[in-house]
């Protein structure tokens, strides 16, 4: 199982790369997905339930998820809008308190 978390993050981080996102942006995806949310995201990729995910199913499931983020609906989006659905995704499953190392967490005073 962590050998397909690792792969599934590398081609993840290879495709983020290719859409001019951060490294730091990518190291805060890689680290905040539990095997839980991989478990669930691997089955929604794998269409046909083979166990296996071919480039068309992670094309099509990646795919989904950037027609989902591109809000502007223009087929790119900035830098700054990635980060703010970076930090919209964190914040979903925190208590509302930015943590970790996405760009808003190091403005975000301690109490």
């Amino acid at each position: 199982m962590k050998n397909k978390l690792v792969t599934l993050a590398g081609v993840a981080g290879a495709l983020l790369i290719s859409m001019g996102v951060s490294t730091a942006v990518m190291a805060q995806t890689e680290s905040t997905v539990s095997a839980k949310d991989f478990d669930r995201m691997y089955a929604e990729m794998d269409t046909n339930k083979d166990g296996m995910i071919s480039r068309a199913e992670y094309m099509n499931y990646y795919g989904t998820r950037f027609d989902g983020w591109d809000t502007t609906r223009k087929g790119m989006m900035t830098r700054e809008q990635i980060k703010a659905k970076q930090f919209e995704r964190e914040m979903k499953k925190t208590d509302g308190e930015a943590q970790g190392n996405t760009p808003a967490a190091s403005s975000v005073q301690k109490r």
